[in-house]
């Protein structure tokens, strides 16, 4: 699989709610860059650390979070550049956001993800502490 084959069927294993597929992409030493200044925020330096996150992310939300591509994957050299709709709910409140997701691919695993949002303070104060 090219690199973006590897972030299409991340994101397809994502919708279907299927996520021990959609961990079978990182390699094991995987990091995630997650923005902000919220209880999810700060570098996630393995798959053990983004599997929390992960668990984190969907326990808070009762499994009410949503990412989305919204447009073209755009690949040069290994990185995969994604717009993305992230929509998520909790506690009476809902947020839905436009955003970015970069894919760092490596040996057909995805080795770093940085993801943007299109208003962080919003995402801060959705997430909170």
């Amino acid at each position: 699989m090219d690199a973006k084959d590897i972030v299409a069927s991340y994101f397809d294993a994502l919708a279907k709610g299927e996520m021990e597929r959609t961990l079978s992409f990182f390699a094991l030493e995987a990091k995630w860059d997650q923005p902000g200044r919220n209880k999810f925020a700060g570098i996630k330096s393995n798959l053990g650390e983004i599997i929390k996150m992960f668990e984190g992310i969907m326990s808070d939300t009762l499994g009410h979070m949503t990412v989305a591509p919204t447009g073209k994957m755009m690949e040069n050299a290994g990185l995969v550049a994604v717009p993305v709709w992230f929509s998520a709910q909790k506690e009476g409140k809902t947020m839905n956001l436009g955003g970015l997701d970069l894919f760092e691919i490596k040996e057909d695993k995805i080795i770093h993800v940085w993801t943007f949002s299109a208003d962080q303070p919003v995402d801060d104060e959705f997430w909170g502490e």
